[in-house]
């Protein structure tokens, strides 16, 4: 995500009902002929029918710039779920820098109602402009949409996939030079195979040039009506670009090596991360065996009453703020689709109030830096403040359109309603041990039988530092304790300041939290209420004046945090391995290795360490480790892929020389 966070949209205008680009002077289809178009140059270009039908794998993988209108999009998943297995998954990735608006989106792929059951769902899950990856999932996770809003090249740059056909699309390049460049070509040769196919409507020198020079045999074939020659290519891996993910200045960030898609796997811990992971697998075909080691679901830190959905955008760019604003916007979508009827969250809006002038100043800034969308954020004064709350609030702030509460425990049982999800409670994990013939992982209870798997992802917050695979691991618990109220006053938003309180639920609220690095006491304390109430007091006092001091209840847990404050999520690596593999960096942090990939320990992986914040992270992680695991393309940017990764502290220490 760039330091501005303001996307320029489309400007068209409409000429005969056909959508026109005011910038590059060029139409975004034929209306008479333009799905017949997209069908020949890039569906035919691509022998994709013959391809979806003879598919082996479980996924298929196009990548396409320029996606304007998702006409190709919807023709592709047309021919998709008509032609390829049901079990199988598409993933299409495109990438589109100046997005439409969604009313001329709607107005435009009104012409095809023959796609209107994609087309619908398109633009429900339409996302709002901020640059960046996002992912749709259409067709209960048939079809996957990663939509990059941003530079094609840049984009690309940040891809985490292997391509199996491209669709060379966008504006003409006389229309739009400064995206066919030498610089995207490179990119589409890093992310392609021996075997990738390639069409593109343009015949144009520099384009065949340019996609010869990384490595594609490229044939012209006939064109679209009066288009005399179109391109079409094969990826022969002969280029002068180098290619592939091992072409890494940072090669301890790579991928584990590639690993067969596992039919089982077991996940430890049933908290929201274990829940979001243990989903995602099972949507992919996958059997999940998923270990607790309390009676219930998500009674730790993902136990409390009410959650908040909420993002701290920063003044600046930096990675913890991209990671909450994609969480945010992913979370918001799952729940969309999980619960339509808002029974267990509530997209409410969140106000984060400037308690003090240190506060309102850095608020100023991030609306004059930013210049995010007001759909995202938006500053308002505190009477503004009071009415969306319902009732006077302490001080002006920011509104955040998209946050809201959920209810996690709620949350994690609708998670878990999937018929390949097995759920064990009262099983609790004594220690995990590989063996060293097939490097199978044995897993010892404290009580029963060990199980063997073959895939394990450790969930398991805090605890996750009693495994000696994972020792090294700098993860914290912080001790929170929430306060639980009843109150006749209803609060429309929830109010974030020192502390957050959510609309009540039931007519009880939830507010708190109080934050203790060294007491890991889990009493419910008195003294504990009374900061929960101050802070309240000062955020939302009429609602402290309401509330029965006498009646109060309330919980204790532990959030699991990390000495970064991001997530812990990816492949778990061998630690004695990558101490002498990255040595050098000792010496010399800008050490050149050679493109051996790190060493992992096969079949052992991690998703922990989301701190407060695990209702907008844990989701999107789990996505991400069923992307990583299973090779399909990232949802997210690699730049937050190589943030998440848990290498990152081992070579912070080597280069610090701490170990």
């Amino acid at each position: 995500m760039p330091e501005n966070s303001k996307l320029s949209p489309a400007h068209i205008e409409w000429k005969q009902d056909t959508p026109v680009s005011t910038t590059f002077d060029d139409m975004y289809f034929n209306v008479q002929a333009g799905l017949a178009e997209s069908r020949h140059v890039f569906l035919q270009g691509n022998q994709l029918e013959t391809r979806f039908r003879q598919l082996s794998e479980n996924t298929f993988t196009i990548a396409e710039t320029g996606f304007g209108t998702g006409l190709n999009f919807l023709a592709t998943r047309e021919l998709w779920l008509k032609t390829a297995p049901a079990d199988a998954q598409l993933h299409f990735i495109s990438v589109e820098k100046h997005p439409l608006r969604k009313d001329d989106l709607q107005q435009a792929l009104s012409h095809w109602p023959e796609l209107s059951s994609g087309s619908t769902q398109l633009i429900e899950r339409y996302p709002l402009p901020v640059p960046g990856f996002h992912r749709l999932r259409l067709d209960g996770g048939r079809v996957n949409l990663t939509l990059m809003l941003m530079d094609a090249a840049e984009a690309y740059a940040q891809m985490s996939a292997t391509v199996d056909a491209w669709f060379l699309d966008g504006f003409a390049p006389s229309k739009n030079p400064e995206m066919w460049n030498s610089a995207l070509f490179s990119q589409i040769g890093r992310v392609s195979a021996p075997g990738t196919t390639l069409a593109t409507f343009t015949a144009a020198g520099f384009v065949r040039r340019g996609l010869q020079d990384v490595g594609f045999e490229i044939a012209k074939v006939p064109g679209f009506g009066q288009k005399r020659e179109m391109v079409t290519a094969v990826f022969r891996a002969d280029g002068n670009s180098a290619t592939g993910e091992n072409a890494s200045e940072t090669p301890w960030y790579d991928r584990p090596e590639s690993t067969t898609r596992p039919e089982e796997i077991i996940v430890i811990g049933a908290g929201v991360a274990g829940c979001a992971t243990a989903r995602a697998f099972a949507e992919r075909g996958i059997k999940v065996t998923l270990l607790e080691r309390n009676p219930e679901i998500a009674q730790e830190g993902s136990g409390n009453r009410q959650g908040a959905l909420y993002a701290k955008l920063p003044v600046s760019h930096n990675t913890q703020g991209q990671l909450h604003l994609s969480g945010l916007l992913y979370s918001d979508r799952l729940l969309r689709e999980a619960d339509p009827d808002r029974s267990f969250w509530s997209d409410c809006g969140l106000l984060q109030l400037a308690a003090n002038d240190k506060e309102l100043d850095r608020q100023q800034a991030l609306i004059e830096k930013t210049q995010f969308d007001a759909s995202i954020v938006q500053a308002i004064a505190h009477d503004e403040a009071s009415a969306l709350a319902g009732m006077e609030v302490g001080a002006p702030g920011l509104y955040m359109p998209k946050g809201g509460w959920v209810a996690p425990q709620e949350l994690c049982a609708y998670l878990l309603k999937h018929p390949l999800i097995d759920l064990r409670c009262n099983t609790q994990v004594h220690s995990l041990t590989q063996n060293p013939d097939d490097l199978s992982w044995q897993i010892q209870l404290a009580e029963g039988d060990p199980i063997k798997a073959g895939t394990v992802i450790l969930c398991t917050a805090a605890e996750t530092k009693q495994l000696d695979q994972t020792a090294y691991l700098p993860i914290k618990p912080i001790r929170g304790q929430t306060t639980i109220a009843a109150a006749d006053k209803q609060l429309n938003t929830v109010v974030c300041a020192d502390g957050y309180v959510s609309p009540s639920r039931e007519g009880q609220y939830c507010f708190g939290a109080t934050f203790d690095l060294h007491d890991l006491s889990l009493e419910v304390r008195t003294e504990d209420h009374d900061k929960n109430l101050a802070k309240l007091r000062n955020s939302v006092p009429t609602l402290a004046d309401e509330i029965d001091t006498a009646k109060l209840e309330g919980k204790t847990a532990y959030r699991c945090s990390t000495a970064d404050y991001l997530p812990i999520t990816g492949g778990v690596p061998d630690y004695e391995a990558f101490v002498e593999d990255y040595a050098k960096l000792r010496v010399d942090r800008k050490w050149k290795f050679d493109s051996a990939p790190p060493q992992h320990l096969k079949g052992l992986y991690i998703n922990v360490g989301h701190g407060s914040k695990g209702l907008i992270t844990a989701p999107l992680c789990g996505e991400v480790l069923a992307a990583l695991i299973c090779n399909e393309p990232a949802p997210v940017e690699k730049e937050l892929l190589d943030a998440l990764n848990p290498a990152r502290f081992i070579i912070k220490n080597l280069i610090r020389k701490t170990i």
